[in-house]
Order: C-alpha cells, then structure tokens, then sequence
C-alpha cells in the first residue's frame, strides 16, 4: 500500500506534493484531524526522537489534515500554528494539507478522525509500518523492528 497523493504546504509556505515531493529517504508521516491530537503528535515525537538518531535518514513530519472547507481561512489557520512554532525546523516539518478527507482516509485504509495516524514510508511512498493513537511502548518497539528491517545498506 502506498500512502496517497496529497498537496500541502509547511508552516513556512512551501508546497510539498505528498509523499514524492519530500526530500529522500525513510519519511515517518504523523497525521493528525483534530486540535486536541497535538498532544498526541508530540508524545509520537518524543518517543521517536531516539530512532531519529539511530536512522540518519529517518525524517519525521507532521501532517494536520483539514477539509478542503477550510482552505480559505488557510492563512489564518497555518499562521495560528506558525506563531505558536518559533523552531523554524518544526515549521519546516509541519505540513497543512487541505484536501478531500475521505479519499485521504480511503486512501489509508482509516476509518474515521478520531486519533493521531503514524506511517513509516520507504523513499517510494509505499507504507512499511503503521500505528494509531498514543505512542505507547510496543508501538515504538514494533516501530524499531521496522525500521531495522528496512535500514538502506551502507
């Protein structure tokens, strides 16, 4: 399965088209629906940040996804986020897309957006692993396995 052509744009306001238009490598994608999933994205983020290290080209981006009825108070949204973001880099790696919610979740195989979605990507999009909700100890575990798995050869 691979994840699903989406366009976005980081909090700095560059366009991204999803997942080929990011740079090389292993892709970590945390897609989050909802305000309150924030909390959940940064414990994803904290959990992973030793397999970030581990994996020099492991990159981790986080994907709010929104209905494309949002799009046009899209300034007012993405600067919200930019304004309470001052590490540019996180900026950098925080992707807005606006886009059709049920195809993104068909595409996914996702039932609703009620939780944080996690997705480890090969450098052609296809999905390698998948969790959902908190970032609990077996989910990083399991994480690591595949990621040794998938380690691109020296």
């Amino acid at each position: 399965m691979r994840f699903p052509t989406i366009e976005a744009r980081d909090l700095e306001g560059d366009p991204y088209m999803l997942p080929d238009g990011l740079p090389a490598g292993r892709r970590m994608m945390l897609v989050a629906f909802r305000r309150w999933h924030q909390i959940l994205i940064e414990g994803w983020k904290s959990r992973i940040s030793s397999l970030e290290r581990e994996n020099p080209d492991l990159t981790v981006w986080e994907v709010p996804a929104l209905g494309r009825r949002y799009r046009a108070a899209r300034p007012y949204i993405d600067g919200g986020m930019r304004a309470g973001i001052i590490d540019v880099d996180v900026r950098l790696h925080t992707l807005t897309a606006y886009t059709d919610l049920r195809a993104l979740l068909d595409g996914l195989g996702i039932p609703d957006t009620e939780t944080v979605h996690a997705f480890l990507l090969a450098d052609d999009g296809e999905i390698l692993w998948s969790g959902e909700g908190e970032a609990d100890g077996d989910k990083i575990r399991s994480l690591d396995a595949a990621l040794r798995l998938t380690r691109p050869l020296a």
